[in-house]
Protein backbone atom coordinates (compact mmCIF):
# COMPACT_ATOMS: atom_id res chain seq x y z
CA UNK A 1 0.00 0.00 0.00
CA UNK A 2 1.24 3.36 -0.55
CA UNK A 3 1.46 6.62 0.96
CA UNK A 4 -1.52 7.95 -0.16
CA UNK A 5 -3.22 5.25 0.28
CA UNK A 6 -3.08 4.69 3.88
CA UNK A 7 -3.73 8.62 4.49
CA UNK A 8 -6.90 8.01 2.66
CA UNK A 9 -7.78 5.08 5.12
CA UNK A 10 -6.36 6.94 8.17
CA UNK A 11 -8.07 10.35 7.04
CA UNK A 12 -11.77 7.67 7.02
CA UNK A 13 -11.40 5.98 9.48
CA UNK A 14 -9.26 7.13 12.47
CA UNK A 15 -10.86 9.79 14.65
CA UNK A 16 -9.03 13.30 14.12
CA UNK A 17 -7.27 13.30 17.60
CA UNK A 18 -3.80 14.19 16.02
CA UNK A 19 -2.64 16.86 13.62
CA UNK A 20 0.02 14.44 11.53
CA UNK A 21 2.68 15.63 9.65
CA UNK A 22 2.88 14.69 5.78
CA UNK A 23 5.31 12.28 6.20
CA UNK A 24 4.18 7.78 6.39
CA UNK A 25 6.73 5.93 8.30
CA UNK A 26 7.88 2.22 6.76
CA UNK A 27 10.49 0.74 8.98
CA UNK A 28 12.91 1.95 11.47
CA UNK A 29 16.70 0.82 12.43
CA UNK A 30 19.05 2.46 14.82
CA UNK A 31 17.92 5.90 15.47
CA UNK A 32 16.47 6.38 12.17
CA UNK A 33 12.92 5.92 10.68
CA UNK A 34 12.27 5.46 6.47
CA UNK A 35 9.61 6.62 4.75
CA UNK A 36 7.66 4.62 1.76
CA UNK A 37 10.48 6.08 -0.43
CA UNK A 38 13.38 5.36 1.59
CA UNK A 39 14.12 8.60 2.99
CA UNK A 40 16.04 8.15 5.86
CA UNK A 41 14.74 10.69 8.94
CA UNK A 42 17.56 10.67 12.05
CA UNK A 43 14.93 10.87 14.99
CA UNK A 44 15.16 13.38 17.70
CA UNK A 45 11.84 12.56 19.05
CA UNK A 46 11.78 8.80 19.72
CA UNK A 47 8.31 8.58 19.54
CA UNK A 48 7.40 11.05 22.15
CA UNK A 49 10.54 9.68 24.64
CA UNK A 50 9.82 5.73 23.76
CA UNK A 51 12.39 4.48 21.56
CA UNK A 52 14.89 4.86 23.82
CA UNK A 53 17.02 2.49 22.15
CA UNK A 54 15.99 3.11 18.92
CA UNK A 55 14.61 0.78 16.07
CA UNK A 56 14.90 -3.10 15.68
CA UNK A 57 17.22 -3.59 18.95
CA UNK A 58 18.43 -7.14 19.04
CA UNK A 59 18.32 -7.47 22.61
CA UNK A 60 14.53 -6.65 22.60
CA UNK A 61 13.51 -8.10 19.80
CA UNK A 62 15.56 -11.48 20.52
CA UNK A 63 13.34 -11.33 23.78
CA UNK A 64 10.06 -10.85 22.35
CA UNK A 65 10.91 -13.66 19.56
CA UNK A 66 11.33 -16.18 22.31
CA UNK A 67 8.77 -15.18 24.38
CA UNK A 68 6.25 -15.24 21.12
CA UNK A 69 6.33 -18.64 21.19
CA UNK A 70 5.68 -19.58 24.89
CA UNK A 71 2.84 -17.18 26.25
CA UNK A 72 1.42 -13.87 25.61
CA UNK A 73 -0.87 -13.31 27.40
CA UNK A 74 -2.06 -14.97 31.53
CA UNK A 75 -4.28 -13.34 33.29
CA UNK A 76 -2.59 -11.58 36.65
CA UNK A 77 -5.22 -14.12 39.17
CA UNK A 78 -1.66 -16.20 38.15
CA UNK A 79 2.32 -15.72 38.79
CA UNK A 80 4.35 -15.55 35.41
CA UNK A 81 8.13 -15.63 35.41
CA UNK A 82 9.04 -12.04 32.90
CA UNK A 83 6.59 -10.25 35.80
CA UNK A 84 8.26 -11.05 38.82
CA UNK A 85 11.58 -10.21 37.33
CA UNK A 86 11.17 -7.08 35.95
CA UNK A 87 9.69 -5.96 39.71
CA UNK A 88 12.78 -7.15 40.97
CA UNK A 89 15.03 -5.20 38.99
CA UNK A 90 13.10 -2.24 39.03
CA UNK A 91 12.93 -2.34 42.63
CA UNK A 92 16.36 -3.38 43.14
CA UNK A 93 17.73 -0.71 41.52
CA UNK A 94 15.24 2.32 42.90
CA UNK A 95 13.63 3.65 45.92
CA UNK A 96 10.83 0.93 45.51
CA UNK A 97 9.76 -1.91 47.18
CA UNK A 98 6.59 -3.43 45.16
CA UNK A 99 5.66 -2.36 41.72
CA UNK A 100 2.02 -2.31 39.80
CA UNK A 101 2.43 -3.07 35.96
CA UNK A 102 -0.34 -1.04 33.54
CA UNK A 103 -0.42 -0.32 30.00
CA UNK A 104 0.46 3.43 30.17
CA UNK A 105 1.54 6.52 31.57
CA UNK A 106 -1.83 8.25 31.80
CA UNK A 107 -2.54 4.52 33.92
CA UNK A 108 0.43 4.51 35.89
CA UNK A 109 -0.63 8.43 37.38
CA UNK A 110 -4.39 7.21 37.85
CA UNK A 111 -3.07 4.27 39.69
CA UNK A 112 -1.13 6.72 41.88
CA UNK A 113 -3.94 8.78 42.19
CA UNK A 114 -5.80 5.76 43.77
CA UNK A 115 -2.63 4.73 46.04
CA UNK A 116 -2.13 8.08 47.39
CA UNK A 117 -6.09 8.76 47.94
CA UNK A 118 -6.98 5.33 49.44
CA UNK A 119 -3.21 5.57 51.76
CA UNK A 120 -5.10 8.66 53.25
CA UNK A 121 -8.75 7.18 53.74
CA UNK A 122 -6.76 3.81 55.67
CA UNK A 123 -3.69 5.39 57.24
CA UNK A 124 -3.18 8.90 57.45
CA UNK A 125 -6.58 10.08 57.97
CA UNK A 126 -5.92 13.07 55.80
CA UNK A 127 -8.31 14.35 52.93
CA UNK A 128 -8.20 13.11 49.17
CA UNK A 129 -6.89 16.39 47.68
CA UNK A 130 -3.95 17.20 46.17
CA UNK A 131 -1.40 18.98 45.00
CA UNK A 132 0.20 19.66 41.58
CA UNK A 133 2.06 21.97 39.48
CA UNK A 134 0.87 24.30 36.88
CA UNK A 135 1.95 23.84 33.30
CA UNK A 136 2.35 20.13 33.72
CA UNK A 137 1.00 17.60 31.78
CA UNK A 138 0.25 14.20 33.36
CA UNK A 139 -1.94 12.41 31.04
CA UNK A 140 -5.49 11.83 29.13
CA UNK A 141 -7.51 10.11 31.16
CA UNK A 142 -9.85 11.69 33.50
CA UNK A 143 -7.75 12.12 37.05
CA UNK A 144 -4.30 12.37 34.88
CA UNK A 145 -6.10 14.98 33.02
CA UNK A 146 -7.18 17.20 36.44
CA UNK A 147 -4.04 16.42 37.32
CA UNK A 148 -2.73 18.42 34.53
CA UNK A 149 -1.78 22.09 34.95
CA UNK A 150 -2.56 22.72 31.72
CA UNK A 151 -5.93 24.13 30.34
CA UNK A 152 -6.12 23.66 27.01
CA UNK A 153 -6.10 19.88 27.79
CA UNK A 154 -9.25 20.47 29.54
CA UNK A 155 -11.28 22.28 27.76
CA UNK A 156 -14.45 20.68 26.39
CA UNK A 157 -13.98 17.96 29.05
CA UNK A 158 -15.04 20.05 32.09
CA UNK A 159 -16.36 18.82 34.43
CA UNK A 160 -12.85 17.15 35.89
CA UNK A 161 -12.39 15.10 38.91
CA UNK A 162 -12.25 17.45 41.68
CA UNK A 163 -9.73 17.41 44.34
CA UNK A 164 -6.38 19.12 42.88
CA UNK A 165 -4.81 22.42 43.47
CA UNK A 166 -2.03 23.54 41.22
CA UNK A 167 0.46 26.11 42.32
CA UNK A 168 3.56 27.50 40.93
CA UNK A 169 6.38 24.99 39.72
CA UNK A 170 8.92 25.66 41.97
CA UNK A 171 6.78 28.47 44.37
CA UNK A 172 7.72 26.12 48.20
CA UNK A 173 5.45 29.06 49.69
CA UNK A 174 2.39 28.58 47.82
CA UNK A 175 2.66 24.66 48.72
CA UNK A 176 3.34 25.92 51.85
CA UNK A 177 1.04 27.53 52.47
CA UNK A 178 -1.96 25.05 51.40
CA UNK A 179 -0.60 22.11 53.53
CA UNK A 180 -0.56 24.59 56.55
CA UNK A 181 -3.59 26.42 56.21
CA UNK A 182 -6.82 26.24 57.55
CA UNK A 183 -7.58 23.31 55.32
CA UNK A 184 -4.17 21.72 55.42
CA UNK A 185 -5.40 18.61 56.01
CA UNK A 186 -7.28 17.84 53.23
CA UNK A 187 -4.19 17.38 50.98
CA UNK A 188 -2.81 13.74 50.87
CA UNK A 189 -0.24 14.02 48.37
CA UNK A 190 1.87 16.26 45.84
CA UNK A 191 2.78 15.44 42.39
CA UNK A 192 4.91 16.47 40.48
CA UNK A 193 7.66 15.89 37.65
CA UNK A 194 10.84 16.52 37.90
CA UNK A 195 11.51 18.24 34.88
CA UNK A 196 8.14 18.92 32.81
CA UNK A 197 8.63 17.60 29.58
CA UNK A 198 4.84 18.86 27.64
CA UNK A 199 5.52 21.92 29.41
CA UNK A 200 9.01 22.98 27.80
CA UNK A 201 11.56 20.87 29.47
CA UNK A 202 11.19 23.11 32.63
CA UNK A 203 13.96 21.62 35.09
CA UNK A 204 12.89 21.97 38.97
CA UNK A 205 15.13 23.11 41.66
CA UNK A 206 16.84 20.93 44.02
CA UNK A 207 15.54 22.86 47.28
CA UNK A 208 12.12 23.06 46.02
CA UNK A 209 11.88 19.11 45.56
CA UNK A 210 13.72 18.67 48.79
CA UNK A 211 10.87 21.32 50.42
CA UNK A 212 8.44 19.38 48.94
CA UNK A 213 10.12 15.78 50.62
CA UNK A 214 10.14 17.94 54.19
CA UNK A 215 7.00 18.89 53.99
CA UNK A 216 5.07 15.67 52.86
CA UNK A 217 7.05 13.66 55.12
CA UNK A 218 6.34 15.82 58.13
CA UNK A 219 2.29 15.38 57.41
CA UNK A 220 2.37 12.12 56.74
CA UNK A 221 1.34 12.57 52.78
CA UNK A 222 2.45 11.43 49.87
CA UNK A 223 4.97 12.44 47.53
CA UNK A 224 4.90 11.01 43.75
CA UNK A 225 7.08 11.59 41.28
CA UNK A 226 5.88 11.36 37.67
CA UNK A 227 8.58 9.99 35.53
CA UNK A 228 6.75 8.67 32.50
CA UNK A 229 8.93 10.92 30.46
CA UNK A 230 12.10 11.25 31.65
CA UNK A 231 12.98 8.12 33.24
CA UNK A 232 14.48 5.25 32.80
CA UNK A 233 17.68 6.92 31.54
CA UNK A 234 16.81 9.98 29.35
CA UNK A 235 18.03 12.51 32.35
CA UNK A 236 21.57 10.76 32.50
CA UNK A 237 20.92 8.39 35.74
CA UNK A 238 18.70 5.79 35.58
CA UNK A 239 15.90 7.58 37.29
CA UNK A 240 15.07 11.14 36.89
CA UNK A 241 15.31 11.89 40.95
CA UNK A 242 18.91 10.50 41.32
CA UNK A 243 19.79 13.99 39.62
CA UNK A 244 18.20 15.67 42.83
CA UNK A 245 18.93 13.46 45.84
CA UNK A 246 15.35 13.40 46.51
CA UNK A 247 13.45 10.07 46.70
CA UNK A 248 9.44 10.25 46.32
CA UNK A 249 7.31 7.77 47.71
CA UNK A 250 5.09 6.48 44.45
CA UNK A 251 6.95 7.01 41.08
CA UNK A 252 5.57 6.36 37.51
CA UNK A 253 6.81 5.05 34.72
CA UNK A 254 6.02 4.12 31.03
CA UNK A 255 7.42 5.52 27.77
CA UNK A 256 10.60 3.62 26.79
CA UNK A 257 10.25 0.56 29.16
CA UNK A 258 9.16 -1.90 26.74
CA UNK A 259 10.87 -0.50 23.83
CA UNK A 260 7.97 0.62 22.05
CA UNK A 261 5.28 -1.88 23.55
CA UNK A 262 2.34 -0.70 25.73
CA UNK A 263 3.08 -0.57 29.22
CA UNK A 264 3.18 1.52 32.57
CA UNK A 265 4.56 1.05 36.02
CA UNK A 266 3.64 2.41 39.51
CA UNK A 267 6.74 2.02 41.69
CA UNK A 268 6.48 2.27 45.62
CA UNK A 269 7.52 2.63 49.22
CA UNK A 270 6.15 -0.58 51.17
CA UNK A 271 4.08 2.18 53.52
CA UNK A 272 2.33 3.50 50.77
CA UNK A 273 2.20 0.14 48.77
CA UNK A 274 0.36 -2.01 51.94
CA UNK A 275 -2.77 0.70 51.42
CA UNK A 276 -3.45 -1.65 47.89
CA UNK A 277 -5.36 -5.03 48.69
CA UNK A 278 -6.79 -7.01 46.14
CA UNK A 279 -9.71 -5.57 44.64
CA UNK A 280 -8.37 -2.11 45.10
CA UNK A 281 -6.95 -1.62 41.73
CA UNK A 282 -6.14 -4.04 38.85
CA UNK A 283 -5.49 -4.22 34.77
CA UNK A 284 -6.55 -6.69 32.20
CA UNK A 285 -3.59 -6.64 30.38
CA UNK A 286 -0.92 -5.11 33.03
CA UNK A 287 2.57 -7.40 33.23
CA UNK A 288 1.70 -9.54 30.47
CA UNK A 289 4.75 -11.61 29.70
CA UNK A 290 5.10 -10.88 26.20
CA UNK A 291 5.54 -7.15 27.17
CA UNK A 292 7.49 -7.55 30.18
CA UNK A 293 10.49 -9.69 28.31
CA UNK A 294 10.60 -6.51 26.19
CA UNK A 295 10.59 -4.82 29.59
CA UNK A 296 13.61 -6.83 30.94
CA UNK A 297 15.28 -6.76 28.03
CA UNK A 298 15.20 -2.97 27.63
CA UNK A 299 16.54 -2.49 31.34
CA UNK A 300 18.99 -4.87 31.33
CA UNK A 301 20.46 -2.95 28.40
CA UNK A 302 20.22 0.47 29.81
CA UNK A 303 22.32 -0.82 33.02
CA UNK A 304 24.73 -2.13 31.09
CA UNK A 305 28.19 -0.68 32.77
CA UNK A 306 28.93 2.77 30.99
CA UNK A 307 25.59 3.04 29.25
CA UNK A 308 24.40 5.75 31.48
CA UNK A 309 27.65 7.90 31.37
CA UNK A 310 27.16 7.53 27.64
CA UNK A 311 24.14 9.07 27.89
CA UNK A 312 25.17 11.98 30.26
CA UNK A 313 28.33 12.97 27.88
CA UNK A 314 25.93 12.89 24.52
CA UNK A 315 23.65 15.21 26.75
CA UNK A 316 26.34 17.79 28.10
CA UNK A 317 27.36 17.95 24.32
CA UNK A 318 24.12 17.83 22.48
CA UNK A 319 23.61 21.22 25.37
CA UNK A 320 27.25 22.91 24.94
CA UNK A 321 25.75 22.59 21.24
CA UNK A 322 22.11 24.44 21.92
CA UNK A 323 24.10 26.83 23.95
CA UNK A 324 26.45 28.20 21.08
CA UNK A 325 23.24 28.44 18.64
CA UNK A 326 21.63 31.00 21.70
CA UNK A 327 24.50 32.83 21.79
CA UNK A 328 25.22 32.90 17.62
CA UNK A 329 21.27 33.47 17.20
CA UNK A 330 20.21 35.86 20.06
CA UNK A 331 17.12 37.08 17.78
CA UNK A 332 15.94 34.39 17.28
CA UNK A 333 16.50 31.62 20.11
CA UNK A 334 15.04 33.11 23.94
CA UNK A 335 16.44 30.03 25.84
CA UNK A 336 17.68 26.43 25.55
CA UNK A 337 17.49 23.70 28.22
CA UNK A 338 18.41 20.39 28.76
CA UNK A 339 19.19 17.72 31.21
CA UNK A 340 20.52 14.63 29.79
CA UNK A 341 19.02 13.20 26.63
CA UNK A 342 16.28 15.85 27.03
CA UNK A 343 16.16 19.20 25.78
CA UNK A 344 14.40 22.44 24.70
CA UNK A 345 15.04 25.26 22.47
CA UNK A 346 12.50 27.70 22.94
CA UNK A 347 11.83 30.98 20.57
CA UNK A 348 11.23 34.37 20.86
CA UNK A 349 8.70 34.45 17.94
CA UNK A 350 9.07 31.09 15.88
CA UNK A 351 6.26 28.87 15.99
CA UNK A 352 7.89 25.47 17.00
CA UNK A 353 5.61 23.74 15.04
CA UNK A 354 6.83 25.50 11.80
CA UNK A 355 11.09 24.70 12.82
CA UNK A 356 9.32 21.00 13.07
CA UNK A 357 8.34 20.95 9.65
CA UNK A 358 11.15 22.26 8.42
CA UNK A 359 13.72 19.81 10.05
CA UNK A 360 11.66 16.93 8.50
CA UNK A 361 12.56 18.27 5.02
CA UNK A 362 16.12 18.22 6.29
CA UNK A 363 15.71 14.65 7.46
CA UNK A 364 14.96 14.82 11.41
CA UNK A 365 12.38 14.23 13.47
CA UNK A 366 11.68 16.28 16.58
CA UNK A 367 8.45 17.28 18.71
CA UNK A 368 6.65 20.75 19.15
CA UNK A 369 5.54 21.44 22.46
CA UNK A 370 3.59 24.17 23.64
CA UNK A 371 3.76 27.03 20.69
CA UNK A 372 7.09 28.32 20.61
CA UNK A 373 9.57 25.04 22.06
CA UNK A 374 10.90 22.56 20.29
CA UNK A 375 11.90 19.22 22.09
CA UNK A 376 14.56 17.13 21.77
CA UNK A 377 14.22 13.44 22.61
CA UNK A 378 16.83 11.13 21.07
CA UNK A 379 17.58 7.41 21.23
CA UNK A 380 19.75 6.94 24.20
CA UNK A 381 21.72 5.25 21.68
CA UNK A 382 22.24 8.67 19.47
CA UNK A 383 25.67 9.57 17.99
CA UNK A 384 27.61 12.19 17.97
CA UNK A 385 27.85 12.83 14.41
CA UNK A 386 24.27 12.39 14.34
CA UNK A 387 23.78 15.56 16.77
CA UNK A 388 26.68 17.56 14.93
CA UNK A 389 24.11 16.46 11.31
CA UNK A 390 21.30 17.80 13.17
CA UNK A 391 22.79 21.24 14.30
CA UNK A 392 23.74 22.32 10.84
CA UNK A 393 20.42 21.67 9.71
CA UNK A 394 18.79 23.95 12.68
CA UNK A 395 21.85 26.81 11.75
CA UNK A 396 20.94 26.05 7.62
CA UNK A 397 16.82 26.98 8.84
CA UNK A 398 17.91 29.90 11.13
CA UNK A 399 20.39 31.31 8.58
CA UNK A 400 17.81 30.95 6.07
CA UNK A 401 15.37 33.24 8.28
CA UNK A 402 17.55 35.17 9.18
CA UNK A 403 19.05 36.13 5.86
CA UNK A 404 15.56 37.01 4.48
Amino acid sequence: MDAENVKELTGKYIMNTYGRFDLTLKEGKGCALFDEDGKKYIDFASGIAVNSLGYNNAAINSALKKQLNKLIHASNYFYTEPQALLAEKLCKNSFADKVFFCNSGAESVEGAIKLARIYARKFSKRGYKIIAMQNSFHGRTFGALSATGQDKYHIGFEPLLEGFTHVEFGDMDSVKKLVKGTHGGEYCAVIIEPVQGEGGVNIAGKDFLKGLRDLTSENDMILIFDEVQVGLGRTGTLFAYMNFGVEPDIMTLAKPLAGGLPVGAVLAKDFAAKAFEPGNHASTFGGGPLVMSAAGAFFDEITKEGFLGGVLKKGNYIKAKLNELKIDFPEFIKDVRGIGLIAAIEFYRFKAKDIAVKLIKEGFLTTAVQDKILRLTPPLIIKKTEIDLFIESIVKILNYNYNK
